[in-house]
């Protein structure tokens, strides 16, 4: 291995604190989306009508699109990093 790739590889890397914190982040975010998802969902089992859908109101599905759409970029960006540290 060259020193230039060596070099990148060596900045790219993340301590130990800051994978603990993006990983806190990322189970937190995923978390709030469980949580917004499953009140909606046992919000509409013990509505009066059955055919209720919570997740179509406004309320529940523009932070479900918020949150999943936060989650979803933070998974994948966790993956960058796994990915270059596996070339070397």
């Amino acid at each position: 291995m060259n020193s230039a790739k060596r070099e990148k590889v060596t900045e790219l890397r993340l301590s130990d604190k800051k994978v603990t914190k993006f990983l806190f982040v990322v189970q937190s975010i995923g978390a709030v989306f469980v949580a917004i998802f499953l009140a909606a969902y046992l919000g509409g089992l013990f509505m009066t009508p059955s055919t209720t859908v919570l997740h179509s109101e406004p309320a529940f599905r523009i932070p479900l699109f918020i949150f999943g759409a936060v989650l979803l970029f933070l998974v994948l960006s966790a993956f960058v990093p796994v990915a270059l540290a596996e070339e070397d």
